[in-house]
């Protein structure tokens, strides 16, 4: 149980610890806040900057790795529990009046099986993630009510990305467009709509920026791992990034943007081992994160 605990947390720590992609939904969150033009230097909205971080990184960003990250809530969701047999002895001491077969006697061995199954195989495996989770969950609904209520709809869409990243990882896949959703698309909306109303042109450029740059941060991880179309996906998001900013005639900031795709690019021909691969991953993100800030400064 102690070791199942240590676990859990030694992986959050190695989550908020690790360079880039742990800062990378930080920052998401900051540009979002800039890009609304609501962010002002004072100190409530200092204060509910502070309150969106922890929401997004403590709460969605531990509920996603505690609940994806990890194999327990499949093994939970299986049949093991049935497979745990509990002697009829022990029931007849516990309910002498039971009789084998009876109605009474089938609940009991239920119950049985199920206590067993959590005693002995559950909760010495997952008892630290569960209650990680629920505390997660917690720190979740006590912001929820603290920051404006239109973030609340972003927690309905961590649901469903959680859910998609569950049943990818049944089907042995790794969710990785679904985490860079939750980590860089979800942060980037979440400070956008903390200071912003749920409304309007802004709204769709923050849908806009928050979609494409989660299409990049996809990529990026596809690159990582070798997988097909990393580079594509990395630079077709931030191609996205530069038609949108010289759609709304910022010429500065769109050349600013190329320019940081083009230094992207320059490092991805001849990624052919793992560790080329992985080095190319870390340099990538300063210049993905400059990209983030330079679309978020240049909204009206």
């Amino acid at each position: 149980m102690e070791s199942s605990i240590s676990s859990r947390l030694a992986g959050l720590q190695g989550r908020l610890t690790r360079p880039f992609w742990g800062g990378a939904g930080l920052w998401a969150v900051l540009c979002g806040a800039l890009a609304s033009g609501g962010l002002r230097p004072d100190g409530e909205a200092l204060w509910t900057l502070l309150l969106v971080l922890l929401l997004t990184e403590l709460g969605w960003g531990s509920l996603w790795d505690l609940l994806t990250g990890s194999r327990w809530p499949l093994a939970a969701a299986g049949s093991e529990r049935h497979r745990v047999a509990v002697p009829r002895p022990g029931a007849r001491r516990w309910m002498p009046y039971t009789l084998p077969g009876s109605p009474a006697g089938r609940l009991f061995d239920g119950l049985g099986q199920l206590a067993t199954w959590w005693r002995e195989r559950f909760w010495p495996a997952a008892g630290g993630a569960l209650l990680g989770s629920a505390a997660a969950v917690a720190l979740v609904l006590a912001l929820s009510l603290i920051l404006p209520g239109t973030l609340r709809l972003l927690n309905a869409a961590l649901v469903g990305l959680v859910g998609l990243g569950l049943w990818q990882r049944r089907r042995g896949r790794l969710p990785l467009l679904a985490g860079a959703v939750v980590q860089v698309g979800l942060g980037w909306l979440a400070g956008h709509l903390a200071f912003a109303p749920m409304s309007g042109a802004s709204l769709l450029l923050a849908l806009a920026f928050a979609a494409a740059f989660a299409v990049a941060v996809w990529g990026g991880l596809r690159l990582k791992l070798g997988l097909r179309g990393g580079a594509w996906l990395l630079d077709g998001g931030q191609v996205v990034v530069v038609a949108i900013l010289a759609l709304l005639r910022q010429p500065l900031a769109a050349f600013a943007a190329g320019m940081l795709l083009l230094g992207q690019a320059a490092m991805q021909p001849g990624l052919d081992d793992e560790q080329d691969r992985a080095q190319a991953f870390r340099r990538t993100w300063p210049w993905l994160m400059a990209a983030m800030l330079v679309a978020a400064l240049a909204m009206p």
